[in-house]
Protein backbone atom coordinates (compact mmCIF):
# COMPACT_ATOMS: atom_id res chain seq x y z
CA UNK A 1 0.00 0.00 0.00
CA UNK A 2 1.29 3.42 -0.82
CA UNK A 3 2.12 5.84 2.00
CA UNK A 4 -0.06 8.59 0.62
CA UNK A 5 -3.51 8.65 -0.95
CA UNK A 6 -3.78 9.02 -4.71
CA UNK A 7 -3.72 12.57 -5.96
CA UNK A 8 -7.09 14.17 -6.54
CA UNK A 9 -7.30 15.39 -10.12
CA UNK A 10 -7.47 19.16 -10.41
CA UNK A 11 -10.06 20.61 -12.73
CA UNK A 12 -9.97 24.05 -14.28
CA UNK A 13 -13.05 25.18 -12.38
CA UNK A 14 -11.54 24.17 -9.06
CA UNK A 15 -8.76 26.71 -9.53
CA UNK A 16 -11.25 29.58 -9.79
CA UNK A 17 -12.63 31.34 -6.78
CA UNK A 18 -16.28 30.91 -5.94
CA UNK A 19 -16.96 34.56 -6.94
CA UNK A 20 -15.35 34.04 -10.34
CA UNK A 21 -17.47 30.95 -11.02
CA UNK A 22 -20.62 32.84 -10.02
CA UNK A 23 -19.67 35.79 -12.25
CA UNK A 24 -19.07 33.49 -15.23
CA UNK A 25 -22.39 31.73 -14.62
CA UNK A 26 -24.26 35.04 -14.35
CA UNK A 27 -22.66 36.25 -17.57
CA UNK A 28 -23.60 33.09 -19.46
CA UNK A 29 -27.15 33.26 -18.10
CA UNK A 30 -27.52 36.89 -19.16
CA UNK A 31 -26.20 36.04 -22.62
CA UNK A 32 -28.72 33.20 -22.98
CA UNK A 33 -31.62 35.42 -21.89
CA UNK A 34 -30.48 38.17 -24.28
CA UNK A 35 -30.21 35.74 -27.17
CA UNK A 36 -33.74 34.41 -26.49
CA UNK A 37 -35.14 37.93 -26.25
CA UNK A 38 -33.47 38.97 -29.52
CA UNK A 39 -34.72 35.83 -31.26
CA UNK A 40 -38.29 36.37 -30.13
CA UNK A 41 -38.17 40.04 -31.14
CA UNK A 42 -36.88 39.23 -34.61
CA UNK A 43 -39.40 36.40 -35.05
CA UNK A 44 -42.25 38.83 -34.43
CA UNK A 45 -40.99 41.17 -37.14
CA UNK A 46 -41.84 38.99 -40.10
CA UNK A 47 -44.24 41.80 -40.95
CA UNK A 48 -45.98 44.32 -38.82
CA UNK A 49 -49.48 43.26 -37.93
CA UNK A 50 -52.28 45.67 -38.72
CA UNK A 51 -55.86 46.41 -37.68
CA UNK A 52 -59.14 46.90 -39.47
CA UNK A 53 -62.53 48.22 -38.52
CA UNK A 54 -65.99 48.40 -39.94
CA UNK A 55 -69.68 47.92 -39.31
CA UNK A 56 -72.23 45.18 -39.66
CA UNK A 57 -75.81 46.37 -40.21
CA UNK A 58 -78.74 44.03 -39.63
CA UNK A 59 -81.61 45.47 -41.67
CA UNK A 60 -85.21 45.41 -40.55
CA UNK A 61 -84.30 45.13 -36.86
CA UNK A 62 -85.03 47.62 -34.11
CA UNK A 63 -88.54 48.69 -35.05
CA UNK A 64 -89.97 51.04 -32.43
CA UNK A 65 -86.55 52.23 -31.30
CA UNK A 66 -85.29 55.77 -31.72
CA UNK A 67 -82.16 56.40 -33.74
CA UNK A 68 -79.04 55.83 -31.64
CA UNK A 69 -80.73 53.57 -29.07
CA UNK A 70 -78.99 50.27 -28.24
CA UNK A 71 -80.26 47.26 -30.19
CA UNK A 72 -79.40 43.70 -31.09
CA UNK A 73 -80.41 41.09 -33.64
CA UNK A 74 -83.76 39.36 -33.17
CA UNK A 75 -85.50 36.35 -34.67
CA UNK A 76 -83.23 34.71 -37.21
CA UNK A 77 -80.51 37.21 -36.34
CA UNK A 78 -80.48 36.64 -32.56
CA UNK A 79 -76.87 35.47 -32.82
CA UNK A 80 -75.86 39.02 -33.77
CA UNK A 81 -75.31 41.10 -30.65
CA UNK A 82 -72.67 42.86 -28.57
CA UNK A 83 -69.64 40.56 -28.28
CA UNK A 84 -70.39 38.30 -31.26
CA UNK A 85 -67.12 36.98 -32.68
CA UNK A 86 -65.55 38.42 -35.83
CA UNK A 87 -62.86 36.19 -37.36
CA UNK A 88 -60.35 36.82 -40.11
CA UNK A 89 -58.71 33.94 -41.97
CA UNK A 90 -56.04 34.01 -44.65
CA UNK A 91 -56.24 32.53 -48.16
CA UNK A 92 -55.24 29.10 -46.79
CA UNK A 93 -58.09 29.21 -44.26
CA UNK A 94 -55.84 29.72 -41.22
CA UNK A 95 -57.19 31.97 -38.49
CA UNK A 96 -55.06 35.13 -38.37
CA UNK A 97 -57.06 37.40 -36.03
CA UNK A 98 -60.24 37.70 -33.98
CA UNK A 99 -62.35 40.55 -32.73
CA UNK A 100 -65.93 41.12 -31.67
CA UNK A 101 -68.94 43.29 -32.39
CA UNK A 102 -69.43 46.43 -30.34
CA UNK A 103 -72.73 47.68 -28.99
CA UNK A 104 -75.43 47.86 -31.66
CA UNK A 105 -77.20 51.18 -32.31
CA UNK A 106 -80.45 51.78 -34.14
CA UNK A 107 -80.05 53.54 -37.49
CA UNK A 108 -82.43 54.18 -40.37
CA UNK A 109 -81.26 50.92 -41.98
CA UNK A 110 -81.62 48.72 -38.88
CA UNK A 111 -79.18 47.85 -36.11
CA UNK A 112 -75.55 48.80 -36.76
CA UNK A 113 -72.68 47.12 -34.91
CA UNK A 114 -69.14 48.54 -35.04
CA UNK A 115 -66.16 46.18 -34.88
CA UNK A 116 -62.38 46.36 -34.75
CA UNK A 117 -59.98 43.49 -35.31
CA UNK A 118 -56.36 43.98 -34.21
CA UNK A 119 -53.15 42.04 -34.81
CA UNK A 120 -53.96 40.81 -38.31
CA UNK A 121 -51.03 38.87 -39.74
CA UNK A 122 -50.01 40.42 -43.08
CA UNK A 123 -48.97 38.68 -46.28
CA UNK A 124 -52.08 36.97 -47.65
CA UNK A 125 -53.53 37.99 -51.02
CA UNK A 126 -57.08 37.54 -49.75
CA UNK A 127 -58.63 37.42 -46.29
CA UNK A 128 -62.06 36.21 -45.27
CA UNK A 129 -64.01 38.21 -42.69
CA UNK A 130 -66.80 36.29 -40.95
CA UNK A 131 -69.25 37.34 -38.25
CA UNK A 132 -70.73 34.53 -36.15
CA UNK A 133 -71.46 31.62 -38.52
CA UNK A 134 -72.82 33.82 -41.31
CA UNK A 135 -70.32 32.93 -44.00
CA UNK A 136 -67.30 34.97 -44.87
CA UNK A 137 -66.69 37.77 -47.30
CA UNK A 138 -63.34 38.05 -49.06
CA UNK A 139 -61.28 41.21 -48.90
CA UNK A 140 -57.81 42.09 -50.15
CA UNK A 141 -55.15 43.13 -47.64
CA UNK A 142 -55.24 46.76 -48.79
CA UNK A 143 -59.02 46.84 -48.20
CA UNK A 144 -58.53 45.56 -44.66
CA UNK A 145 -55.73 48.05 -44.01
CA UNK A 146 -57.97 50.89 -45.20
CA UNK A 147 -60.72 49.78 -42.82
CA UNK A 148 -64.22 51.25 -42.81
CA UNK A 149 -65.59 47.91 -44.01
CA UNK A 150 -69.39 47.80 -44.29
CA UNK A 151 -71.36 44.55 -44.22
CA UNK A 152 -75.13 44.06 -44.27
CA UNK A 153 -77.37 41.19 -43.20
CA UNK A 154 -81.08 41.00 -43.97
CA UNK A 155 -83.48 42.21 -46.60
Amino acid sequence: MPDHPPAVPTYRWSRLSRGAVLAIGAGLGAAAVGACWAGMSLAGQSGDSFSTDGTLTVTGVGGGLDSGEPCSGTGGYSDIHFGTQVTITDAAGALVAMGSLGLGQKTEQGCEFPFTVDDITPGSKLYTVEVSHRGGLSKAEDELRTGSLAFTLGD
